[in-house]
Formats: C-alpha cells, sequence, structure tokens
C-alpha cells in the first residue's frame, strides 16, 4: 500500500471517478457536475493535491488537500461555525477533504492503515508546502475512527450540517502530530 501525490492527469481522473462513485452514486452526498461524465470535482480542486492510495495498480483511497491561497477561504472556514479559541487563524493552513475508502476495504483494521498511510505523505507534503495545521469536516463516527488510528484530529466547532450528514469541523496541527503516533497493526 502506497500513498502518492497524483503526479499523471490519468491518476487525477481515477480519483475524480473514484469521489464520483462513492459520493455521488454510493453515498448522494452531492449532485453530478456534467451529465455523462462521471468524475466529481469544484472549484478548490485547481488549487489542490490530490493524494491516492494504491495496492498494487488499484487506487484504494483517496483526499485533496486544498492549498492556502489568497483569493479564497477555505471551504471549513467559509461554511462553518468555528471556536476561534481552537483554531489559531495566523498559522498557515490547508485543508483535507474528499476523504474516502473504495467500499471494498472499508475494514476496520484496514482503513486504519489506510489513514495512517495516506496522513504520513499528506504530512510530508504539508511541511514541504510551511502549513502548520490542517483543517477539515468529517462526521462524528468519522473522527472517532481518525483518535482509533492514532491521528490526534480534534472537533473546533459545534455538530453542524455542511455536506452530506451533520458535521464537525476539526484541526490537527502538524507540530504535534508528525507522524502517526502508533503504526495500528
Amino acid at each position: 500500500m502506497k500513498c502518492t501525490v497524483a503526479s499523471t492527469e490519468m491518476e487525477r481522473i481515477a480519483i475524480l471517478r473514484q469521489r464520483y462513485d462513492i459520493f455521488v452514486e454510493e453515498f448522494n452526498f452531492l449532485a453530478p457536475k456534467e451529465e455523462n461524465k462521471r468524475i466529481e470535482y469544484d472549484e478548490y480542486d485547481e488549487h489542490s493535491l490530490l493524494f491516492g492510495v494504491w495496492e498494487d495498480t488499484s487506487l484504494i483511497a483517496s483526499c485533496r488537500l486544498v492549498l492556502p491561497n489568497s483569493s479564497f477561504e477555505l471551504p471549513t472556514l467559509k461554511a462553518m461555525v468555528i471556536d476561534a479559541k481552537k483554531l489559531d487563524r495566523l498559522q498557515p493552513t490547508a485543508e483535507i477533504s474528499r476523504i474516502l475508502v473504495a467500499s471494498n476495504h472499508r475494514i476496520f483494521k484496514k482503513t486504519i492503515k489506510i489513514l495512517q498511510t495516506m496522513q504520513k505523505e499528506i504530512n510530508k507534503i504539508a511541511s514541504e508546502h510551511n502549513i502548520e495545521q490542517l483543517i477539515g469536516s468529517v462526521e462524528p463516527s468519522f473522527l472517532r475512527l481518525l483518535n482509533c488510528s492514532k491521528l490526534p484530529y480534534q472537533a473546533i466547532g459545534p455538530l453542524q450540517h455542511h455536506i452530506g450528514p451533520d458535521r464537525y469541523p476539526i484541526v490537527l496541527k502538524l507540530h504535534d502530530n508528525v507522524t502517526p503516533n502508533k503504526e495500528y497493526p
């Protein structure tokens, strides 16, 4: 299992197709953007790095890292109520979003290993971009899964509606977590 940033158009399309299959078709969180075009994307993708977790040649999980940009506010900061005491808005911040694991790989121990593998690569890339903290929004059950994965994301606001089911805005301060605390067996 290996996590990499998409470096070819073929890898990017595979990730966007996987997002369509899961977020549009399986979970019905999002509406299709274009008729007969089985990819899921939005305006933040052009300012993002797409990460894929590959097992041999199969894409088994993916996410994106929306990099900071002076021309827009990060999606979670724009759309959710954030507790000002829990987030340092002066720190360089990127956003993890569109996190997903293919249905045939959603087995507890394997999902934990996938999330740890993904986080390790995200931390490396974030460090290269001088990012100090990562934010996002997740369902309560996914926040518990992140914490079971020894990835100490913390809620930084109340449970609220964002995309799909209600979610918490979350943060991970990278100086507290360069790599997962413990690899899951």
